[in-house]
């Protein structure tokens, strides 16, 4: 059964809450259920009918707590494409190469592939759009099983930032981005001369999300190389080191999880390739053993029938030097005696012949092996040297993040920067923060989410960054109106004044090691104060 959800009314630009639960989109399974009502035609029609009663099931989705698990394609999304094909008349796994290809979803949601066509892409997940895809090219081509094919996301529709930071845009999106990551990717919140007191803030809240994107870069490379190892070692199973597997905070246990994960996958499906390879090797070379021990027996038995002709020749050639023979059959004996060595010679070569295919299975084994050794050799050295290139970047922002704490210390302005109050008291002079998320949801809708610095972003989102100053009188100095004074073209927005809850800790406490000298937490003015 159908079941739709409407998510917005007419006015788009209203502001919702992010609720706890949102209407998730039915699974592929239950899919594949309500294809029962479906007419089973094999012609390409039929399937695409089946396609678009498939996309027209798939319920709209909302904001969820993890939102990448089941990650469905959008428009700008580019995917990899790989069809296999394994065939067993020659004990090998063929390669579409032609339909092997990074394809980008277009402003239709779909993409476009040779020999299968126009193919459905949005709303879909990398699964169900390769089974689509195998499908498809079973029928397009007349083919007696799919094909096994592969579908994995390059590169995420990029996501916008706009509002009070210093480069508003468009940027890459990568899995498991939060909002102060995208507002370090715009260069931090908007600096200006009318606010330079917060110089120091922004410049702490631009270094921690460099830092954090760090250790997830790092996360990612730590558990690619295990993964390395384990493929140059022969190991059935990936050892991940410890302090993947020792991490506390709950976002990064399930992000370093989801990279485990997939290295997991990837070094699974290069085993199973691996194996499949070797075993087709192997095969080939034990047909070729076999077929030159044939080769030898034949060899025998033509000797066999040499020698008794020659022995009834020679015979024959006595009797007939008495006379008691005549010459016509001992012409005949000698002829099927040369008739025979001929066919000797030529089983001879037959086995010279299956030798050499022997040495050259044997040589292409060896190849194959030491091919894939120093691809991974490579690989994992192109790994441990980002690794290390990573470490230093950190230990370098870990400094920059002391000194920035040492000057808000030694600033005059640390009261405006760390949020403390007046010189008599009267009021805070801590700037308010609001990020919004503006996603656009199925069906054309879209959601407006409040967020915190630690939300995760969608592919597609555009992050609105507002800053207000808080009043020291009767009327609030706000940053728009600074940002209207210095930039003109800037566009009006609205101002959320309403307090935000302080986020928490800034800084990851996993895989970095914090430096001794001074702490990684957000400047607070208890902190900064001087006694």
């Amino acid at each position: 059964m159908r079941r739709r959800f409407g998510f917005l009314p007419s006015n788009a630009s209203r502001s919702f809450k992010l609720w706890a639960s949102m209407p998730v989109a039915c699974s592929f399974a239950t899919l594949i259920a309500l294809g029962t009502v479906i007419p089973n035609d094999t012609t390409a029609a039929a399937d695409q009918q089946r396609d678009g009663a498939l996309s027209d099931v798939i319920a709209q989705r909302g904001a969820a707590a993890n939102p990448m698990a089941d990650y469905r394609l959008g428009v700008r999304d580019r995917v990899r494409v790989q069809v296999f094909e394994w065939r067993p008349s020659r004990d090998e796994v063929y390669s579409w190469n032609a339909l092997n290809q990074v394809y980008t979803v277009d402003p239709a949601g779909k993409i476009s592939m040779p020999l299968v066509g126009v193919v459905n892409a949005s709303g879909y997940t990398t699964e169900e759009l390769g089974m689509i895809i195998s499908r498809q090219l079973m029928h397009r081509l007349g083919l007696a099983t799919q094909p096994d094919t592969t579908v994995e996301v390059t590169d995420f529709r990029p996501i916008y930032i706009t509002g009070a930071v210093e480069k508003s845009g468009e940027y890459p999106f990568a899995a498991g981005m939060n909002v102060l990551q995208g507002v370090s990717l715009g260069g931090g919140l908007f600096r200006n001369s009318a606010l330079a007191g917060l110089r120091l803030e922004r410049e702490f809240v631009s270094t921690v999300g460099s830092y954090q994107a760090l250790e997830q870069e790092r996360q990612r490379l730590l558990a690619r190389k295990a993964r390395l190892d384990a493929e140059l070692s022969g190991a059935d199973r990936i050892a991940f080191p410890a302090e993947l597997q020792t991490v506390s905070a709950p976002q990064a246990i399930e992000s370093t999880s989801s990279v485990m994960a997939k290295e997991q996958s990837v070094f699974d499906l290069r085993r199973r390739a691996n194996e499949t390879q070797l075993i087709a090797l192997d095969q080939l070379q034990g047909s070729l053993e076999q077929e030159v021990k044939t080769l030898d027996m034949r060899v025998d038995s033509q000797q066999k029938q040499i020698d008794l002709l020659r022995s009834e020749y020679e015979g024959i050639k006595r009797l007939s030097d008495k006379g008691l023979s005549t010459a016509p059959r001992v012409l005949g004996l000698q002829r099927n005696l040369a008739e025979l060595e001929g066919e000797k010679l030529r089983i001879e070569s037959d086995r010279t012949r299956a030798e050499q295919e022997v040495s050259r299975t044997k040589i292409s084994r060896i190849e194959y092996q030491n091919k894939r050794d120093n691809d991974l050799t490579v690989e994992l050295q192109t790994t441990e040297a980002r690794l290390q290139q990573i470490d230093q970047e950190a230990t370098v922002n870990q400094r920059l993040l002391a000194e920035t704490k040492s000057q808000a210390i030694a600033s005059p302005l640390h009261l405006v920067t760390t949020g403390g109050t007046t010189p008599d008291g009267s009021a805070s002079l801590e700037p308010k923060i609001h990020y919004t998320i503006v996603r656009q949801v199925s069906g054309g809708g879209v959601l407006n989410i409040d967020a915190t610095e630690d939300t995760l972003l969608q592919p597609g989102d555009t992050v609105k960054v507002d800053m207000t100053m808080p009043a020291t009188s009767k009327d609030a100095m706000s940053l728009d109106a600074v940002l209207r004074s210095q930039k003109p073209a800037i566009q009006e927005r609205s101002v959320q004044t309403t307090p935000i809850s302080a986020p928490p800790s800034m800084v990851p406490s996993t895989v970095f090691p914090a430096p001794d000298h001074a702490s990684l937490e957000p400047v607070r003015a208890d902190v900064l104060r001087p006694d």
